[in-house]
């Protein structure tokens, strides 16, 4: 029942006798309670997320000749259950975080809807632990009421690269009703490792010596250095250039392999011994480098 009705006709007989229809479409209907008293009630679904209110026009008409009539409007407000959970937009979302980046930095802000209203309406946020072996809380956290997701860690792209976590949208109706959303964490790899030089060489102020013969015709292979980079991508692409070619330039570099060969032949104008200057560098921006120093000593035999 929405509510009660009460018709008066101060005629008689039938000219006093009132019967009560509602005018055009509406879920509901009048019933005769007893004599000039009447009910309106539900006559059909109701969704207060469609429409929240109606305005019911009733006509009252009595039985005489001719009839008169007389007509009210009822407006009727639906009141809200809670009968929606929070939506999120899309069931996964995708984080890009730069590694290094500001420990308490918001990430990301998660946001879900709920077309109730009220309490109803009113939604709060929290993670729900993976099955990872790392607990999500201790890498980040959630403002309940915000929905924004604070890096607990400056991330290094070289000790994690991805994590998984949900985050649960709660309304606080009764019964309260949720729904998850899962969010993919990628960390971006940042240009903060500098090429490591590999062995036998060293890169610690040590000088290396090489010896090649006197008689080395051009092209003859000399050494090759090797060097690797923590970064990925463009940042871990490496390349190589002799930087101090002190005396006669008798040496060449592969950029890409590294290997160091004569460019020509020995001449007894040329020096015994040949420091080299080896760097390293990275494609990243900016560009990091190492530096190895070679000593090529020039002998009459190999």
């Amino acid at each position: 029942m929405v509510g009660m009705i009460t018709v008066t006709d101060n005629d008689a007989g039938k000219n006093g006798q009132v019967t009560l229809n509602i005018q055009g479409s509406a879920p509901f209907k009048v019933q005769n309670s007893y004599k000039n008293y009447y009910t309106l009630v539900v006559n059909g679904p109701l969704d207060r997320e469609r429409a929240s209110e109606y305005n019911v026009t009733i006509t009252a008409t009595d039985e005489g000749t001719p009839p008169l009539s007389s007509t009210s409007v009822i407006t009727v407000h639906v009141s809200d259950v809670n009968d929606n959970a929070p939506r999120f937009p899309e069931p996964v979302i995708n984080v890009y975080v730069k590694e290094n980046s500001q420990i308490g930095a918001v990430i990301h802000t998660v946001s879900a809807f709920d077309p109730d209203v009220g309490d109803n309406a009113r939604i709060t946020y929290s993670l729900l632990e993976s099955s990872k072996s790392i607990p999500v809380t201790s890498m980040i956290n959630i403002n309940s009421d915000s929905g924004d997701i604070h890096s607990l860690q400056s991330f290094n792209y070289e000790e994690i690269k991805t994590f998984e976590f949900k985050v649960q949208a709660t309304d606080s109706g009764v019964p309260p009703l949720s729904s998850n959303v899962t969010v993919n964490v990628f960390i971006l790899d940042e240009n903060d490792n500098s090429p490591g030089i590999l062995a036998p060489y060293s890169e610690l102020g040590s000088v290396n010596t090489e010896n090649i013969p006197y008689s080395a015709d051009a092209g003859y292979f000399v050494a090759k250095i090797r060097a690797v980079d923590a970064d990925s991508g463009y940042n871990a692409l490496l390349s190589y250039h002799i930087s101090e070619p002190k005396g006669n330039n008798l040496f060449r570099i592969g950029t890409s392999s590294g290997e160091i060969r004569t460019k020509r032949r020995m001449s007894d104008n040329d020096l015994k011994t040949h420091p080299l200057v080896i760097l390293v560098c990275d494609n990243g921006e900016p560009s990091l480098s190492a530096t190895v120093s070679i000593d090529v000593v020039v002998v009459e035999s190999a």
